[in-house]
């Protein structure tokens, strides 16, 4: 009888474990203070890198909007030139989507303590979407002169970035719920 009320003690303990020691043993001062220093460097230093990131994006951005206003004083609205700037505007932003992105996943480890899958996915995508404007446009600026090797090379890049934009959209499909944060 005895037995069966330890049993049914046993099954209503809740059981303890931390995240930094896996065995029962009881954890020194000298290590809480050195997982707590440890913690707070950890903090400063994302806090400087995601200061950084933003600092960065900034810049990107202003440099963005300035050398489209240049490409656009020496295009004279000519098509094709027009056309390159609008391009090289538009893979400049989405390189600042990148950098936006990788500050996002530092301000989320500063919030939850823990990394997410989704935005490195999403960045993969947005890196292949910068790739394949970048080959387009430069097979419209090179295109009277571009030779038959170089035309396949850029067809075999396309179909590359193509594949990963692809790929990684179906991974975040079948990951769903997992890769959220």
């Amino acid at each position: 009888m005895a037995d069966s009320h330890d049993e049914a003690n046993k099954k209503k303990e809740p059981i303890l474990s931390t995240p930094t020691n896996s065995v029962s043993e009881p954890v020194s001062r000298s290590t809480n203070f050195s997982i707590h220093l440890l913690g707070m460097g950890d903090t400063i230093v994302y806090g400087i890198v995601g200061i950084c990131f933003f600092i960065g994006a900034l810049l990107a951005l202003v440099y963005s909007f300035w050398a489209f206003y240049l490409l656009l004083g020496k295009a004279h609205f000519e098509p094709d030139k027009l056309g390159q700037a609008i391009v090289q505007f538009v893979s400049d932003l989405l390189l600042v989507l990148i950098i936006m992105e990788v500050l996002g996943t530092v301000i989320h480890y500063l919030r939850q303590r823990a990394t997410s899958l989704r935005p490195f996915l999403f960045i993969g995508i947005i890196s292949a979407t910068r790739g394949i404007l970048s080959i387009g446009a430069r097979l419209s600026v090179e295109s009277s002169t571009i030779t038959l090797e170089d035309f396949k090379h850029a067809m075999i890049e396309l179909g590359v970035n193509a594949g990963v934009i692809l790929a990684l959209g179906i991974t975040i499909r079948l990951l769903g719920n997992l890769v959220d944060e």
